[in-house]
This record gives structure tokens, C-alpha cells and sequence, in this order.
């Protein structure tokens, strides 16, 4: 009985350390980019998805303090109207960290790669319902590159 106890707590413990594993790497990440100091960037930003807005991808943006300085498409047209709203939520790195951190604590499955200089979310890849169809997402940032 008493084998079994302890095989029970260290099944529990290991789950419990693996669930934190994700987490502490988001926020060794997280810091890594809050200590870099960056506050005017630029960079591409591709959504792939079941969604309307895919032949506009990537997504040039611009942000300055946190703000979304510009946003611009594939043909280098302004994004205005009903899809800039979906687009916004991960057009900032503090975005990317919001839905990277949404992802790993919400999804199925979920799978978030770091730039290794910066730490920001290079890439997200989430699988919301493992057996549901077209709520597949990835999120790609890319050409990365601090503004003066």
C-alpha cells in the first residue's frame, strides 16, 4: 500500500512539474524580451488558418511603445475594416506572448517556439479541439528588426 502511495504522489508531482515546464519557459522567454528593452520594432506576421484573411498574408507591422504604429498587407495596403480586429490581437510581441500563453493553457495542443536572441514567440502552432475540424491556427513572426 505504501508503494503505492508514493508511486501516486511521484505520478502527481511529475505532472504537476510538467504542466509548469511550458509556463516557466514562456516567462524565462517573456523576461528575456522585457530585459532586451526593445520598444520600436518591425516585423512580418503570418496568421495561417481556416480564415478569410489568408491571402493577405504576412502582415508588415510596425509598433512603438507597445502601439501598433502600422499595419500593413502583403501588397503593402493599410488593413482597416473587419479583419483588423483579428489580426491586432497578435500584432505586437506583448500580443504574441498573450496568445502564446492563451494557447498553452487553453488548447489541446499547443506548441511555441522562441527567438532564441530576443525570446519572443517565433512561432505558434494550436490545435484547440484535438477532434474538431478547421480550428487549427498557427501564428509566424519573422524579419524581426528594431527600429531606431
Amino acid at each position: 500500500m505504501k508503494t503505492r502511495t508514493l508511486l501516486i504522489t511521484i505520478l502527481i508531482l511529475a505532472l504537476t512539474l510538467s504542466a509548469c515546464g511550458a509556463k516557466s519557459e514562456l516567462d524565462k522567454n517573456r523576461e528575456k524580451w522585457t530585459s532586451a528593452g526593445v520598444s520600436h520594432y518591425r516585423f512580418e506576421l503570418t496568421i495561417s488558418c481556416f480564415c478569410p484573411f489568408a491571402e493577405i498574408m504576412p502582415i508588415r507591422v510596425e509598433v512603438q511603445d507597445g502601439k501598433i504604429v502600422s499595419l500593413r498587407d502583403v501588397n503593402g495596403k493599410t488593413i482597416e475594416g473587419e479583419f483588423r480586429q483579428y489580426i491586432e490581437e497578435a500584432a505586437t510581441i506583448e500580443g504574441l506572448f498573450a496568445v502564446a500563453e492563451d494557447s498553452l493553457s487553453n488548447a489541446d495542443e499547443a506548441r511555441v517556439t522562441y527567438d532564441a536572441q530576443y525570446g519572443f514567440p517565433a512561432s505558434i502552432v494550436v490545435d484547440w479541439v484535438k477532434m474538431a475540424v478547421d480550428d487549427e491556427i498557427t501564428y509566424h513572426a519573422r524579419a524581426f528588426k528594431i527600429l531606431p
